[in-house]
């Protein structure tokens, strides 16, 4: 049922007709992002029809921000190197820069600031051990893309409020007073219209609209961080008079990401140290280099000085309370991964597989557990030392991230074993999926003391289906694990380097 304020929002965007819509390749691109069977050759395939964003990548893949001990000379090896998810991300940034058209938005400001939100995100991610930081930048970077749709497709109406606003947040004020609604509301209604993945869109909707009564509730970590990001960007770009100081930022952190001060001071000198390469990659100026310096002191200072302990004495009990409720959560959280990796541990993994198989039992709906072997691994340690063997480890870890769907859940399980969960899907579509994760990381190189080296991986891939013959064969979470684990077997035994799948009678 379509409400009155859809239909606002669609009027909104019709009016808007100069808006550009995502481009071609942006389109397919992101259509990629949500295929379980796309893979790196794919994606390079496609970007490789527009040479501008070629190029742009080939140039993203060189700089200092993913650099690699060698020179990446063609688009398969760029896409390779930054990842699926990354180069997706990137792809649809370079295609969403805006273009210099006139109107009442500065659009270098617009650009600027959308940059600088969407680097603050990927930081976030990457303290919170969040998941893919290429998802966040991406959201971040999305988040005010309404301004667009309301300067034209109001712009007499948005010309008077850009120039009566003195800072990001009195433009949000003063949308909503005009219109009912901010560019977060109406940006994050066009993102459902072109189909970006409902996280993101949602994640955009948070921008300007987190409930501080709840820090945690109907949130997820990306729309913390999206939101997170807009008031790091408010720090760096306002006024005196509007810009949140440092202890402000403390304590939003605190409250509701179960960060500390000294967390938001690292967060803070992180962004400072990528955005000359930012600057570089994106060919646009962030923020002079004496801003960051003085800004980044003022941070220092204040926040050493002034401990977490100080910012919650300074609010009531109740406040207190629940940013040390919500930190305590969030220490448990941090429980769950593994700490060389920063996946989820075998303890995370066995309450995901138990709390799974009970839904496919209950719902109908097949589980499939892919487990993971990394092959030879023996000889690394053997040839490099334990050190490069945790390296490569860790490599392995980001290729298995990187490819995996945002449904699957992954772990690394113990030593170079991992497992991948695959809720909701059958045999025929999980074996498409461990497939394509088995391809893409023999297809990844990494570096071991001077040298390069390939690694593949074998997996075995079980099935439950409640009410099948194998399904019989499989009355626990357990059981399922155990399959999956015979089906490994089977694959080192043919040879390694493949997908085997569990079959009760073969075992």
């Amino acid at each position: 049922m379509t409400t009155s304020t859809e239909m606002d929002f669609d009027a909104l965007i019709n009016k808007a007709s100069s808006l550009p819509t995502l481009p071609a390749v942006a389109m397919r691109v992101l259509e990629l992002g949500e295929d379980p069977n796309a893979d790196l050759t794919t994606v390079a395939s496609v970007v490789s029809h527009d040479p501008a964003l070629s190029v742009r990548l080939l140039k993203a893949a060189n700089s200092p921000l993913y650099a690699s001990r060698r020179h990446i000379d063609n688009l398969r090896q760029a896409v390779s190197l930054l990842g699926f998810n990354t180069a997706i991300a990137l792809a649809l940034s370079f295609s969403l820069e805006p273009a210099s058209d006139g109107g009442c938005l500065d659009k270098k400001s617009y650009w600027r600031r959308s940059l600088l939100e969407g680097v603050a995100a990927r930081v976030l991610a990457e303290r919170l051990h969040a998941g893919n930081a290429g998802r966040f930048f991406l959201a971040a970077l999305l988040q005010d893309i309404g301004m667009l749709v309301l300067e034209k497709a109001e712009p007499r109406t948005y010309a008077r409020i850009i120039a009566a606003s003195h800072s990001h947040r009195e433009c949000a004020e003063a949308e909503r007073q005009a219109f009912g609604f901010d560019h977060a509301a109406i940006g994050s209604h066009l993102l459902r219209d072109w189909r970006i993945p409902e996280p993101l869109s949602r994640a955009v909707q948070a921008s300007h609209g987190l409930d501080d009564s709840d820090p945690s509730a109907g949130t997820s970590d990306l729309d913390r961080c999206v939101h997170f990001s807009r008031l790091i960007a408010d720090f760096w770009l306002e006024d005196d008079s509007s810009r949140p100081s440092p202890p402000d930022l403390a304590q939003w952190a605190t409250r509701h990401l179960g960060l500390g001060a000294e967390d938001v001071e690292a967060i803070l000198s992180r962004i400072a140290g990528l955005l000359p390469e930012y600057e570089t990659l994106f060919e646009v100026s962030l923020v002079r280099e004496e801003e960051v310096t003085a800004l980044l002191a003022e941070a220092r200072d204040v926040l050493i000085l002034r401990s977490l302990k100080a910012l919650q004495d300074n609010s009531d009990y109740k406040e207190r309370t629940a940013a040390l409720e919500f930190r305590n959560r969030v220490l448990e959280r941090q429980t769950y991964f593994d700490q060389l990796t920063g996946l989820y541990n075998r303890r995370r993994l066995n309450e995901v597989i138990e709390s799974e198989f009970d839904a496919a039992t209950r719902e109908g709906w097949p589980l499939s557990i892919g487990f993971i072997d990394v092959d030879h691994f023996k000889r690394v340690n053997d040839s490099y030392g334990h050190q490069a063997g945790d390296a490569v480890l860790k490599s392995i870890a980001r290729g298995l991230a990187a490819t995996k769907r945002e449904s699957d859940t992954l772990a690394r399980y113990g030593g170079e074993e991992f497992v991948l969960v695959l809720p909701g899907t059958g045999e025929e579509d999980a074996c498409k999926v461990l497939e394509r994760v088995r391809r893409q990381l023999a297809e990844l190189q990494h570096d071991v003391d001077t040298n390069t080296i390939a690694i593949t991986v074998s997996i075995g891939l079980a099935t439950f289906v409640k009410g099948t013959d194998g399904g019989e064969n499989m009355a626990t979470c357990d059981d399922v694990l155990r399959a999956a684990d015979r089906a490994l077997y089977m694959a080192k035994r043919e040879g390694r380097n493949r997908v085997a799948v569990y079959n009760r009678s073969a075992v």
